[in-house]
C-alpha cells in the first residue's frame, strides 16, 4: 500500500509534530508532504525521512505568518495521486490536500483552522508590525472559512485529539470525528522522592496558554512559581511577575522532567485543544489544576489526577491554589493513569482506525 504522510509545516518540534513523528513508525517508507521545512529544527527520525516541500513556499519559509491566505492553493498543489492512502495531521490546511481518484484520507486534527476561527486576534496580533496584513486577512477571512468547512468532504476519516476538537469538527464541518489521543513518551518521566514547594507553569509562552493567569493566581496566594518554556510572551510574562516567579527558558527535556516531578502542581489555565504537558506532568507523578474547559476534560478525573477551577480568572485559580491538598494524589496512582496514554496505546488505536478505513470492519 503506497501511503503518504501531509503536515501543514515542519518548522518547530512540538506536540503536532510528536504526533506525526509517532505515526511515521506505523509506515517507514512513507514520505511527508509539507509546505514549509527547518531541517535544523527536526530530529533525526523526521529528517532521515523523504521530505517533500515546494522549494519556491519554503524559500519564503520567514514569512509564512502572512502567507495564511495562499496556504489552501499550496496544499492542494501537492502531488498526491500515486498513493492509496494519505495521512494528515491538520490544525492548519494539510486536510484540504487532493488524494487521487482512488484513494482514502485520514486526518488526525488538532484542530480546525484556528486562525480564521477562535484564535484569529492572536494570529493578527502575530502579524501586527506588517502594514496592512491584519486589515487583509480580516477581508479574507470569509473565503478561508468556506474553503475550510468545503475541504472537510476530501477526508474520508477524521480522527480528533480530543473531544473538545471532536465537537469543533461536528459544529464546524458537519462531520464525525473518532478521539484517540495524542501519544505521551511516558518512560521518559519518574517521580521524585522529593518536593520543591512551587508551582510550575510549562510550555510555549504564547498568550493562549494564560499563564499570565498563573502568574496573578500565584501572586494573590503567595505560592512559588516556575515559568518552563519560550515564545513570544516572555518579555510581558516577565513584566507581569517582576520577581514572583522564576523563569527556566527553554528547559532540557531531563530539566524540564526534574521540574515535572519535584513540582506541587502544574497549573494548566488556558483552553487547550488536548494538553499533552499535562498528561507528561502525571507521568511524573504531579497532578494537574487545570481550567475546567477544552482538552483538560478528557484527562482531569478530579481528586485522582487534578482539580478543576470554574472560571478562567485569576481569583478562580487562586482560590483553586489555596485549596489544593498534594496529599490527597498519589504519585503511582498518577503514573498508573498516564500510562494510558502510551505511544504504544496511540498506535494500537490509530491501526485499528487505518485499518477499518481500508478494509472495513
Amino acid at each position: 500500500m503506497r501511503v503518504a504522510f501531509v503536515h501543514d509545516w515542519l518548522v518547530t518540534y512540538r506536540g503536532g509534530e510528536k504526533v506525526l513523528a509517532a505515526l511515521l513508525e506505523l509506515y517507514p517508507e512513507a514520505p511527508i508532504f509539507t509546505l514549509f521545512y527547518d531541517a535544523s529544527a527536526m530530529p533525526a527520525h523526521i529528517t532521515a525521512r523523504t521530505v517533500i516541500v515546494p522549494p519556491l513556499l519554503n524559500s519564503l519559509r520567514p514569512l509564512r505568518k502572512m502567507l495564511l491566505p495562499v496556504l489552501p492553493r499550496a496544499i492542494e498543489s501537492l502531488r498526491l495521486e500515486n498513493f492509496d492512502l494519505i495521512i494528515s495531521t491538520s490544525s492548519c490546511v494539510a486536510k484540504g490536500a487532493i488524494k487521487g481518484r482512488n484513494a482514502r484520507h485520514l486526518c488526525y486534527i488538532h484542530s480546525p483552522m484556528r486562525y480564521i476561527w477562535d484564535q484569529q486576534d492572536e494570529y493578527l496580533a502575530g502579524v501586527a508590525h506588517i502594514p496592512g496584513a491584519a486589515r487583509a486577512i480580516r477581508a479574507l477571512t470569509p473565503r478561508l472559512r468556506n474553503w475550510d468547512v468545503s475541504s472537510a468532504s476530501r477526508v474520508d476519516r477524521f480522527v480528533a485529539n480530543s473531544s473538545f476538537v471532536r465537537e469543533r469538527v461536528q459544529r464546524l464541518y458537519s462531520r464525525d470525528a473518532a478521539v484517540v489521543h495524542p501519544p505521551i513518551a511516558v518512560d521518559r518521566f519518574r517521580p521524585s522522592g522529593s518536593r520543591g514547594g512551587y508551582f510550575l507553569a510549562a510550555g510555549a509562552l504564547v498568550s493562549y496558554k494564560r499563564f499570565d493567569l498563573a502568574i496573578a493566581a500565584c501572586q494573590m496566594a503567595g505560592k512559588r512559581l516556575i515559568i518552563a518554556g519560550s515564545g513570544p510572551m516572555e518579555r510581558a510574562l516577565r513584566a507581569q511577575a517582576g520577581g514572583d516567579a522564576e523563569f527556566v527558558i527553554s528547559p532540557s527535556d531531563a530539566e524540564l522532567a526534574r521540574l515535572m516531578a519535584e513540582a506541587e502542581a502544574l497549573l494548566f489555565p488556558g483552553i487547550e485543544d488536548f494538553g499533552m504537558i499535562a498528561v507528561e506532568a502525571m507521568a511524573a507523578g504531579t497532578p494537574v489544576i487545570a481550567y475546567g474547559a477544552g482538552g483538560a476534560r478528557d484527562f482531569i478525573v478530579p481528586g485522582r489526577t487534578g482539580l478543576f477551577f470554574g472560571e478562567a480568572t485569576a481569583e478562580a485559580l487562586a482560590q483553586a491554589i489555596r485549596g489544593f491538598n498534594r496529599d490527597q494524589f498519589t504519585a503511582a496512582t498518577l503514573v498508573e493513569y498516564a500510562a494510558g496514554y502510551s505511544q504504544g496505546q496511540f498506535l494500537q488505536r490509530m491501526r485499528s482506525e487505518i485499518e477499518s478505513l481500508m478494509f472495513g470492519g
